[in-house]
């Protein structure tokens, strides 16, 4: 997708900080497929989302952290903001211990184990 020239300067534009959450990246972490070693694992961010119309380029990127990169998906703006805002509320719930803190922690293991089930199936079941 991307040569080495334009991956170092979408790395630079944030000096190697995922621009989403300020955690640092590894440049030589690029596109990282190992799942049991994605600190500092890092995506180029399409600013303005392909499927959005946005181009496929180094002046459309920023450097964001597989974890962040793959939670934004398509969103953006109010969408991103209230997905945020609820997060926020979820958390707080759940640090709580409320009831439904509980559920919603219940329903969080269960999305992680049915993520990591559909990742370890191989390609030609997933297609």
């Amino acid at each position: 997708m991307f040569t080495g020239n334009a991956l170092a300067l979408i790395f630079q534009k944030t000096e190697g900080h995922c621009h989403f959450c300020g955690d640092p990246l590894i440049l030589k972490k690029y596109g990282c497929k190992n799942i049991n070693d994605l600190n500092g694992a890092w995506e180029a961010d399409h600013v303005i989302q392909r499927a959005k119309g946005g181009k496929k380029e180094a002046d459309n990127c920023l450097p964001a952290c597989v974890y962040c990169n793959r939670l934004r998906w398509n969103r953006k703006g109010d969408n991103l903001r209230e997905v945020l805002l609820l997060g926020l509320i979820a958390k707080d719930q759940m640090k709580k211990s409320s009831p439904i803190g509980k559920t919603l922690t219940g329903l969080m293991m269960k999305r992680l184990t049915s993520n990591e089930r559909r990742r370890r199936k191989p390609l030609s079941v997933q297609n």
